[in-house]
């Protein structure tokens, strides 16, 4: 049988895109193989493997490798509507009138001049408007279409007196039976899928096309049935042979052929079973409710979505990759990964066979053919098991991995460039994990308390080369985040420079320097001492010296702030300190690299061999002693009473902060003069009311940890100089400060990142736990409740070497068991993905530009770079931004989210999602401070008080001190007023303070009412509010306040009386409520310190920042945004804000106000200082190519799937495949069928995902254009005598003043009659220059070779391209060039001249129109350049008419 099949030849094209559509119902005819006409079909034996035969019938495969599975279909009796359309169909039927069929337009009253319509468009005639929609918003429920009557026309008609529909209202729709009417309301119709084609059917073509391009996809009459392999969930194996177990979708298929049914029910068990496809199951598991009521959640798929586009469709799975445990081991090479036998052997790496490598091969092949006696080598297409002997060159050969290959080595998650490395293998006598040099830890982010890495063996030529000339250690020295070393000293090695430096008694003798001597890559220096003392006579070295072996000769570097001084690699001078040493700005090891970067692994390699020797001569530990800090008791008695000094002097900052609140200034005035015995009590308000204010909490926190820095100052003074824990932290190596201070001196300050329902007490004693009105009971006092929210604030006195009372340990306990960032653990990584959707298209142009590979959009101009653009060229910069900004965000989750302080992570997250359109309850307005307040002495601080004073809001609330109401009826008025007077009673003092007065109240209570009358929703006419300085009614409460305001309201009439509940519940609180200074829409202003403005700066501001106002707004307000409701406030304070600066935060606002430039500028600044807050440093231009990414419409898009969207629909380059990839797949798949959408794979994720190369970086692909028009030379020519024909010519600027004039650049100046006229090129050739290469004989020839041309062609005949290349550029040299050529040259032809017989050249412009112009002009314009002196000789032979004018000739053309 098998020599009886025929071997076809695979057809080979290239892929250039997939185009999206609805299947009709002759595509599934066409895919199916098989109508399955009963229910055992559906698992036929024809639909492909697995199957009960084990067979497949249709193409005779056993082998599900070879057998991808083949379609059924199932056909309905009858057509029903596709339910994808159901929605589009229902979107049509509300445009057009379902009477006349027309588009339905707003309805009008019949006139005579009027069109006769039908009933449903005319108004008032009892027909109401209808509305279609479908029977639920999701796309698994959408069954059918319902039709209501619009209840606004329903309303309209009941008003009138018209109460039931007419009774031919709905005689549009047929009669359906298997509809029954009578169940159903008189406003409400469900339409049957027969009733949706008879509404169709008198609709205009062209707008049914409009919105439902896919129009012959809209009726179904058949379903396909999928493989056999795709519902196959289990195979069981039993004694008589193997069971299938299919998915629900097959039960559903059977339920679905020779169904009889109604339309509707058919069109609910079509969707029934589109909701288990693996695409659309996403829909169904985020939603509450089932398409189908009787499905068992069980029967979804778990691989759906999403999830099924990356692991499936997305994933990519290789026999060459390995992932285990990574260990630690300094004897390895820095570019060196240890790898164990047992796992090498089973890795293989392909090898063609040549001359050069087949007894290395042959080598690595006599295991194998011991224990096997026989070797598969890849001969071809086909796999052949062969002897030794029957090898031939070009066999593909597997062997293992051996010494000496290359591995791309991974760390997961790949936040950043660099945790891709290739490494050179090293086969080691280990098992199961990998090994490591320490050092390289740092890229790949990681270290060795169980992080695994990922390892991928190259198996093609070119991706062994991509990975040594791209992603090799050595090609990776430089952190393309930072711009800084990627490699620094590690922990051990790090510690071991820092000693070796700062130790003053650091000698070594000759026999140690050898020793060392051996780590270093140069030579030993003469010794330092020759003599020590008379009994040692042996020379010594410093340790300065050892260390400066490490330096390169001719090697120079200073680091001022240690007082660092390196020359010619002998290092001169230092002082106490490890900048210089660590992974920071300006370290020697960045210097190194720019000295000489081929060296510096092996400097580093050699430093850490060096240093680790090194200690381990000295020695290093750690011991309970270290933790001391104090070598003898009265020391450590010492420390202690420092510290608690140091604690109450923190303590009585955070409560002069606390007083300094504007809310607690009452309390210095009342208690000024308190007796002593009070002020415990007072500190236990102050401790208590702090935790009940976010604000104080926070402000507290702020001023304690500026005081408790004092305190851990103290462990550097009373901590001896051997002690191993400040060695440490001093070389930066391992551990901070203040854990040592936390285990050694005191735990200090605790508080709760969250709202707790109990609080703290002061001291934090055993007394306390046990006092019944202590915070923890969460109530003090009789207001209290334990309803109350409180923020946590303790301070722990004692520290872990002295233990914890039960309360501290307590307290502890709750403030740090937040601190993990769980909560938080996936928003970086959803940053990071949605960035990288993004950006990684974007890459570097040849050209120059920064481009996107959709549609090779531009984005960038130039990309900002201190390098040089070729370095470059071709790299994907969007991924390499994208990867900066990530790796910033999970550095950011080592900062937990808390109440009291800004989280670093949700504000990059608010920085980059800047452009989304969702509404925001606040926004804030940044004011910067004008520069004529600095001419005052503390202007700008005055001037932002008096701004914060007139901008925020004071509530009438806020100064009044007693409300009542009082009867007092008043009979003589001429208005009828209420009997019911409001009272409102204020001291002066406040008022004063307030910077306030009685009659400015009562103007802004008035001004209120007017703007704001209608949310009273009283029947009343006006308010009358009056001031004095008496109350009529209770002078006994006027003793402590001075003013008195009355409300009376103004009625509508004698006869209605406003009752008193209205004015207590609804007028009191408005008028309570009501701003009588500031905006009624701004929350607070806030006056802060900013060290990188986000403005330019103020001409000469001598200082690092300034200060500036953040102003809090409620939301949007309509149709006036809050940026101009803002500006209509600050029109009295116009003069002391810098407008040119100030602008609104929300980057879409500002861009409205200011236009797109100064919103990227401001976008740059906030995500400059968003990323700085997070202690990431990153370059500018990582930063603008992201504010460009997301800009680069025209206005910033959010960092969502919409936004990515959106760009795409702008820049007309439809990408659905690598939306889909993003996110909600059914969705984008569906809108892309539905629009017949074709995707070019233009992007690297759809290209990789489909088998093609992306067209960046090594992927770029150049094609060879081949010009229909010949070109070359007529007859041979001496290509030597060619080349030594054209002259070199060297662009310069020094011109004389006299010829300054340049002519524009030329093209190739090619004639087969010129051999002097040469390439131009340049952006301007000065006419001394032209002087030197051309001379008289050139303009001769030149004007004979434009009249050879000239008569060589018929009238109106194009010039050819050679003969068109030159008289192109000789009409540069025309007096009137510009208006010639006019908008632009498409050509130039022979012509008849318009003054005469004669020829003359015509330029064909792009517009279509016609211009002639003469040669002579052009010749004589050159001669003027040329050879001025024979401008006179050429017009008298060639111009017989021709005199010269300034400016030109007077010949016509």
């Amino acid at each position: 049988m098998e020599d009886d099949c025929e071997e076809l030849q695979v057809p080979v094209g290239t892929l250039t895109s997939i185009g999206f559509s609805i299947s009709n119902n002759n595509d599934r005819d066409k895919m199916s193989v098989l109508e399955v006409e009963a229910p055992n079909q559906v698992t036929d034996s024809r639909l492909g493997l697995p199957n009960p035969d084990s067979v497949c019938r249709t193409c005779g495969s056993k082998d599900r490798k070879v057998c991808e599975g083949h379609f059924g279909v199932i056909n309905f009796a009858y057509s029903i509507i596709n339910p994808y359309f159901l929605k589009e169909v229902a979107a049509l039927l509300n445009k057009i009138c379902p009477g006349c069929k027309y588009i339905r337009k707003k309805q009008f009253q019949i006139t005579e001049d009027q069109p006769e319509r039908c009933r449903y468009c005319t108004l008032n005639t009892g027909y109401p408007l209808m509305k279609f929609r479908v029977t639920t918003k999701e796309v698994f429920r959408r069954s059918g279409i319902v039709v209501e009557v619009n209840e606004e026309s329903l309303m309209k008609l009941k008003k009138r007196g018209v109460l039931t529909l007419p009774p031919d209202y709905w005689s549009f729709l047929p009669q359906d039976s298997n509809i029954d009417e009578s169940c159903l309301k008189p406003t409400r119709r469900i339409i049957t899928h027969a009733q949706v084609y008879a509404l169709l059917l008198g609709i205009d073509q062209r707008l049914i096309k409009k919105d439902i391009p896919m129009f012959n996809s809209l009726g179904l009459t058949s379903f396909p049935v999928t493989p056999n392999g795709y519902r196959v969930t289990e195979i069981v194996h039993q004694f008589n042979g193997a069971r299938l177990i299919f998915d629900e979708r097959t039960r559903i298929y059977k339920k679905l052929v020779g169904f009889e049914g109604n339309t509707l029910e058919l069109s609910s068990r079509v969707m029934e079973c589109m909701q288990y496809s693996r695409l659309f199951s996403e829909t169904v598991s985020s939603s509450k409710d089932s398409a189908n009521p009787y499905q068992k959640k069980s029967d979804t798929p778990k691989l759906c979505g999403l999830r099924f586009m990356k692991d499936v469709l997305l994933g990519k799975r290789s026999d060459h990759t390995f992932r285990t445990v990574v260990v630690g081991d300094p004897s390895l090479k820095l570019n060196e990964i240890g790898i164990p036998e047992s796992i090498a052997k089973r890795l293989q790496v392909s090898e063609h066979l040549n001359q050069c490598n087949k007894e290395r091969l042959v080598t690595s092949f006599v295991p194998t053919l011991l224990d096997n006696k026989e070797m598969h080598v890849r001969r071809g297409d086909r796999l052949v098991a062969i002897q030794v002997n029957d090898l031939q060159t070009g066999d593909k050969i597997f062997r293992s991995l051996m010494d000496g290959d290359t591995v791309l080595m991974n760390r997961p998650p790949s936040i950043h460039q660099h945790s891709l490395i290739a490494m050179t293998v090293r086969i080691l006598p280990t098992t199961s994990v990998v090994s490591l040099n320490p050092i390289c830890c740092l890229p790949f982010r990681g270290d060795f308390d169980g992080d695994c890495l990922h390892g991928y063996v190259p198996q093609s030529i070119q991706a062994k080369v991509e990975l040594d000339e791209l992603v090799a250690l050595d090609k990776q020295l430089i952190n393309r985040q930072n711009g800084r070393n990627l490699l620094s000293l590690g922990q051990d090695s790090l510690t071991a420079a820092y000693l070796v430096n700062v130790e003053k008694n650091c000698y070594l003798n000759r026999a140690q320097m050898q020793q060392l001597q051996m780590y270093c890559p140069f030579q030993l220096p003469p010794p330092a001492i020759i003599k020590a003392s008379p009994s040692s006579t042996e020379p010594q070295w410093t340790g300065m010296q050892l260390f400066g072996m490490l330096f390169p000769p001719g090697f120079d570097y200073t680091y001022p702030l240690n007082n660092v001084v390196v020359s010619n690699g002998e290092l001169l001078s230092f002082s106490e300190g490890s900048a210089w040493l660590r992974d920071g700005e300006g370290n020697f090891i960045e210097r190194l690299l720019k000295h000489d970067k081929g060296k510096v692994l092996d400097i580093i390699y050699s430093a850490q061999e060096m240093l680790s020797q090194w200690l381990l001569m000295r020695g290093l530990s750690v011991s309970l002693a270290d933790l001391y800090l104090s070598s003898d008791l009265q020391s450590r008695k010492n420390l202690t009473e420092e510290i608690s000094y140091g604690l109450r002097e923190a303590e009585q900052v955070c409560n002069k902060q606390q007083l300094m609140v504007e809310s607690w200034r009452d309390f210095l005035a009342v208690n000024g003069e308190d007796k002593e015995e009070d002020s415990v009590s007072d500190l236990a308000r102050f401790c208590y009311e702090r935790q009940k204010s976010a604000t104080l909490s926070e402000l507290a926190v702020s001023a304690f940890k500026d005081a408790y820095r004092d305190v851990q100052a103290l462990a550097y003074r009373y901590g001896d100089q051997s002690n191993s824990f400040l060695i440490m932290s001093k070389a930066g190596s391992k551990g901070n400060i203040g854990k040592l201070v936390q285990h050694s001196m005191c735990i200090g300050l605790q508080n709760s990142a969250v709202s707790l329902s109990f609080g703290f007490p002061r001291e934090l004693t055993c007394a306390a736990w046990n006092d019944p009105n202590s915070p923890l009971r969460g109530a003090k006092g009789k207001d209290s409740t334990t309803t109350e929210s409180y923020v946590p604030y303790g301070v722990i006195e004692n520290s872990f070497l002295t233990g914890l009372n039960p309360l501290e340990s307590f307290v502890h306990s709750v403030t740090s068991r937040d601190s993990s960032f769980s909560g938080n653990a996936d928003l970086p990584g959803t940053l990071s993905r949605r960035l990288m959707f993004f950006m990684r298209d974007i890459y570097a142009a040849y050209d120059g530009t920064v481009r996107n590979s959709f549609g090779n959009q531009l984005v960038q101009f130039t990309y900002e770079t201190d390098g040089p653009v070729e370095d470059i060229t071709g790299e994907a910069l969007g991924s390499l931004s994208a990867c900066a900004l990530s790796e910033a965000a999970y550095s950011a989750l080592d900062q937990p989210i808390s109440l009291l302080e800004t989280s670093p992570l949700l504000n990059l997250k608010n920085v980059l999602e800047c452009g989304s359109k969702k509404g925001q309850r606040e926004q804030t307005m940044s004011l910067y401070l004008s520069e004529y307040l600095s001419k005052k002495k503390h202007g700008f601080e005055y001037g932002s008080l008096e701004i914060k004073n007139h901008l925020e809001k004071l509530s009438f609330s806020e100064i009044v001190s007693t409300s009542m109401i009082i009867f007092s009826p008043s009979s003589n008025t001429k208005v009828p007023l209420s009997p019911w007077v409001c009272h409102f009673h204020i001291s002066e003092k406040v008022l004063k303070r307030k910077q306030l007065s009685a009659e400015s109240v009562v103007s802004s209570l008035n001004e209120q009412y007017k703007s704001r009358n209608r949310e009273l929703k009283l029947d009343i006419v006006d308010l009358d509010i009056q001031n004095t300085n008496h109350c009529s009614s209770d002078d006994q409460a006027m003793k402590d306040d001075n003013v008195c305001i009355t409300v009376t309201v103004v009625e509508a009439s004698k006869h209605s009386v406003l009752e008193l509940d209205a004015i207590r519940l609804v007028l009191i609180p408005f008028l309570l409520d009501s701003p009588v200074k500031g905006d009624q829409g701004i929350k607070k202003v806030n006056i802060l310190w900013t060290d990188r403005p986000k403005a330019p700066k103020r001409n000469g501001n001598h200082l690092a920042g300034e200060l500036y106002l953040k102003v809090t707004m409620y939301g949007d307000r309509g149709k006036r945004n809050c940026w101009t409701a803002l500006l209509e406030t600050c029109l009295p304070i116009m003069d002391m804000i810098d407008w040119g600066r100030s602008h609104p935060d929300n980057i879409r606002q500002c861009c409205s106000v200011y236009g797109i430039d100064a919103g990227r500028s401001i976008f740059v600044a906030n995500l400059e200082s968003a990323v700085s807050d997070t202690g990431k440093e990153i370059l500018r231009e990582h930063l603008l190519l992201v504010a460009d990414s997301l800009s680069v419409t025209g206005e910033f898009v959010a960092l969502n799937a919409k936004g990515w969207s959106k760009q795409r629909q702008v820049e007309s380059t439809p990408a659905p495949f690598t939306q889909a990839c993003f996110s909600s797949p059914s969705q984008c798949f569906l809108k892309a069928a539905k629009e017949g959408v074709r995707d070019d794979l233009q992007g690297s994720i759809d290209a990789l995902a489909w088998g093609k190369v992306p067209g960046f970086g090594t992927g770029d692909q150049f094609e060879i254009i081949i010009s229909p028009k010949v070109h070359g030379f007529t007859t041979p020519v001496d290509v030597y005598d060619l080349l030594s024909s054209t002259k070199t010519m060297r662009r310069t600027n020094s011109a004389p003043k006299s010829d300054k004039a340049t002519v524009q650049p030329f093209g190739l100046l090619h004639s087969a009659f010129l051999k002097d006229i040469k390439v131009l090129d340049g952006k301007g050739i000065p006419m001394s220059l032209l002087r030197t290469i051309f001379t008289w004989k050139n303009i001769e020839l030149l004007s004979q070779s434009l009249k050879r041309i000239l008569h060589s062609y018929e009238i109106n005949e194009l010039l050819n391209e050679r003969d068109e290349g030159l008289v192109k550029m000789v009409l540069q040299l025309h007096p009137n060039s510009v208006e010639k050529i006019g908008p632009g040259v498409k050509g130039i032809r022979v012509a008849k001249s318009k003054h005469g017989d004669s020829c003359c050249f015509e330029v064909v412009r792009i517009d279509g129109t016609f211009e002639d112009f003469s040669y002579h002009k052009c010749v004589l314009g050159a001669t003027k350049i040329i050879a001025p002196k024979k401008m006179n000789f050429y017009k008298s032979k060639y111009l017989k008419n021709g005199t010269l004018e300034s400016g030109g000739f007077s010949e016509n053309p």
